[in-house]
């Protein structure tokens, strides 16, 4: 592995930077929504953000559109200190990803019916031949990832080339630097064209990460050729730590969250209950928080505390990205329900 040079990052996200368009208005359907404000979305961007407002030192790699989307992306990225010169822009005319956000209530039930038609609720997104999915192996920057101690990946990015190629490529780049890799599971049933493929693809991906962050939900589609109808947590850890993964943390819920390492501990962290006013955008703060206290080295206990007080207080905000707790914030939150959260 090689060493050449100061790791001035301490975690670098890669995959999509979008544009969330968030309702102002908890509670009503998209009809009655009065107003939205705008922030940039996208689950590798929210998580790069919220690290940052935690204190770290991050960076961005990924591909915007060449518009006032893509300019308005990079300027609010950069004004929160967080490195953007890995991220490209695209010159073939797409767009950047949206995410038109629409909260009915916290369970968000997924539909209601009438006149005999059923329909969805929650998070409308727009990913075709999007920005992020062009990003190609040869707009990798190597040497942010020479200079980073650690790298997470976006499942969603492996979905469709050549996002998919750039991503196997900085998987081999963090090998050859000795950069930590973190997948972040991510599944998104759209743009993959079958769960077979799905399942292939992802058994290539964890097999050369270090860390792998998934919920139940993600494991089962991981495991949907090799462990078919398999609900045990455990079992989906071990089968990843016997492939070379050093840390497997499983997201169950209201079950909390549990961590397997490859010395073969396990350790468990309750949820902080809370009074919800939206479900989405909580996994990418527990990711932002897990890994500032993995990399400021405050011991996995505390990491994943930090990342449930994270998760806790972005259920209580209706947008995502630019309401990320800060430091502060978080371990107040943290330390306050410390003893809820311990096994």
């Amino acid at each position: 592995m090689k060493h050449t040079r100061d790791r001035n990052i301490e975690l670098l996200l890669t995959g999509r930077a979008g544009i969330d368009i968030n309702t102002t208005k908890a509670g009503c359907t998209f009809a009655d929504i009065p107003a939205f404000t705008k922030s940039v979305g996208g689950s590798p961007a929210n998580i790069v953000q919220g690290a940052a407002r935690l204190g770290l030192k991050t960076g961005f790699l990924g591909k915007v559109s060449h518009d006032g989307m893509g300019e308005y992306i990079l300027s609010s990225l950069q004004a929160q200190g967080i490195e953007t010169k890995g991220i490209a822009v695209d010159r073939t005319g797409a767009r950047n990803c949206i995410a038109v956000t629409e909260i009915i209530s916290a369970e968000q039930s997924g539909g209601y019916a009438t006149g005999g038609d059923a329909f969805h609720h929650g998070t409308y997104l727009y990913r075709q031949g999007t920005a992020d999915i062009l990003y190609s192996p040869e707009d990798v920057d190597g040497d942010m990832i020479a200079a980073a101690k650690c790298v997470m990946l976006s499942g969603t990015a492996f979905s469709q080339s050549p996002s998919r190629e750039a991503m196997f490529k900085i998987l081999q780049l963090a090998r050859d630097h000795g950069t930590m890799t973190v997948l972040d599971i991510d599944y998104r049933p759209f743009g993959w064209t079958s769960k077979d493929e799905t399942a292939r693809c992802y058994a290539r991906v964890m097999e050369q990460c270090d860390i792998v962050i998934g919920n139940r939900e993600e494991f089962d589609a991981v495991e949907y050729l090799s462990m078919p109808g398999n609900k045990d947590n455990e079992k989906s850890a071990r089968a990843l730590l016997d492939v070379g993964v050093k840390l497997v943390i499983v997201k169950d819920g209201a079950n909390g969250s549990t961590a397997y390492t490859s010395d073969g501990s396990v350790l468990r962290c309750g949820i902080i209950p809370t009074a919800a006013i939206k479900t989405f955008g909580s996994g990418d703060a527990y990711a932002a928080g897990l890994m500032y206290g993995i990399l400021r080295e405050r011991g996995l206990a505390y990491a994943m505390q930090l990342g449930t007080a994270c998760a806790s207080l972005a259920l209580t905000t209706i947008s995502c990205g630019d309401a990320m707790p800060d430091l502060q914030a978080a371990e107040r939150h943290r330390a306050q329900h410390e003893k809820e959260m311990m096994p």
